[in-house]
């Protein structure tokens, strides 16, 4: 036999194996061409739905995704930020102390005007100026009879500024920061800005109300100053009366804020011989001293001409204020100007994110990832399901096929039966 021969009998033997492939054979050998037809039509049938079953469930399972929870026990911080860059949406860790105060992480540092710092505030120079303040009679404008005034007052305010931030850092630094899970870092530092903002802003305000509640009391009583700058009271015939007190063309009975530069006289003919650049003199010290401004004490020239008209045996050697050290005023920046901003040069201000990590100590971070199932997930689950798959389909697919054959051939049955009616 030749080759085709046998490739040709090798075809026709495979194709009548395939053709009368039987695995729901009947009990007892039988030649019934009928139920031998019903047995091929269910093998054929159980392998078709095998086939298709077996598809969807592989399908079913390559594309379906899972959704499982990972958890990190204590994790580092670089740990927690490479788990947030990663997974920022599911990723939570839960703190282990939830309220932390505000000094754990948060600092504030300040630096007042440098007038705070200067020799100008100093007792020395307070001293210094008293010693030149000779009885000057109705000059009381003059520098040398207020400027022991000026100084102290503003002493007074460099000390009552600093006092009333250090007690408000004090209340700051005990506020506490409250948070169940962790922060992230950009949120950290968005909040932490926004404390340290509402804390300048509410410090700042409440101390120049503070300050306002003051004057307009003042103001509004028409007191006396302690110099008898606004009024000057006359007793005649027993009775006491008050004079106001002119400043240019200002009357203080009419507003207490009237000034005028302040002069140094000449003692002798009453001639003003100088005047201090930037600074006045009014009603109250403190009134006209929030309208002035320190520019002759940027000045070493002016601070030595000043002190050329003191009555003193010798001068007190002074620093003068330096311009170029300042970030946040000018040197004709006017006393208001520099309290409006609570004398504050320059805040440094940090929140430590690392300090609040370790406060807050997570015990243990949680995050949840969405995969694919994979290779050896789908075998294993379809080895599982197979055989049970075979077991129904074996059970089922004989019936059904029975149950087809019969409808088909009760169908036939009906139209032999069907008799054509014959017109007459």
């Amino acid at each position: 036999m030749s080759t085709n021969e046998r490739v040709r009998a090798l075809l026709k033997k495979t194709k009548h194996s395939f053709l009368n492939f039987d695995i729901f054979p009947s009990a007892e050998p039988t030649i019934d061409e009928h139920q031998l037809r019903n047995q091929r039509i269910s093998t054929r049938l159980f392998i078709i739905l095998l086939t298709i079953s077996l598809s969807i469930l592989v399908l079913y399972t390559s594309l379906v995704h899972i959704t499982g929870t990972v958890n990190v026990k204590t994790p580092s911080i670089q740990e927690y930020e490479q788990l947030y860059n990663s997974y920022n949406q599911t990723l939570t860790c839960e703190c282990t102390q939830i309220s932390i105060n505000y000094e754990k992480f948060i600092q504030i540092q300040y630096t007042l005007h440098q007038v705070c710092y200067s020799d100008f505030v100093t007792q020395k120079w307070i001293n210094y100026l008293a010693t030149s303040n000779v009885t000057y009679g109705k000059y009381t404008d003059d520098f040398r009879s207020s400027g022991t005034y000026v100084f102290q007052t503003i002493s007074a305010f460099c000390t009552l500024v600093n006092q009333t931030i250090l007690n408000r850092l004090t209340e700051f630094n005990s506020s506490q920061y409250v948070s169940a899970s962790v922060t992230p870092s950009s949120i950290f530092q968005l909040q932490t800005n926004a404390f340290i903002s509402q804390f300048k802003s509410s410090t700042r305000i409440d101390f120049l109300l503070s300050l306002s509640m003051i004057r307009n009391i003042t103001q509004s009583n028409a007191l006396f100053s302690g110099r008898l700058t606004n009024y000057a009271p006359y007793i005649t015939a027993g009775v006491i009366t008050r004079y106001p007190a002119v400043y240019g063309n200002c009357t203080c009975s009419y507003s207490a804020t009237c000034i005028s530069q302040s002069p140094i006289y000449n003692l002798l003919n009453g001639k003003r011989l100088f005047y201090v650049p930037g600074l006045y003199t009014g009603c109250y010290v403190i009134e006209s001293l929030l309208q002035s401004g320190l520019q002759c004490f940027y000045n070493q020239t002016c601070i030595n001409k000043l002190q050329s008209y003191f009555q003193v045996s010798s001068l007190m050697n002074v620093t003068a204020l330096n311009a170029s050290l300042s970030v946040q005023f000018l040197a004709n920046s006017t006393i208001a100007d520099v309290l409006e901003q609570l004398m504050v040069e320059e805040w440094n201000n940090s929140s430590m994110y690392e300090n609040y990590y370790s406060e807050c100590q997570p015990s243990a971070c949680s995050y949840t990832v969405t995969s694919k199932n994979s290779v050896i997930y789908i075998v294993t689950t379809l080895i599982g399901l197979i055989g049970g798959l075979i077991t129904v389909l074996k059970l089922m697919v004989p019936y059904l096929v029975e149950f087809i054959m019969f409808c088909i051939k009760k169908c036939k049955g009906r139209r032999t039966t069907i008799t054509p009616l014959i017109q007459t």
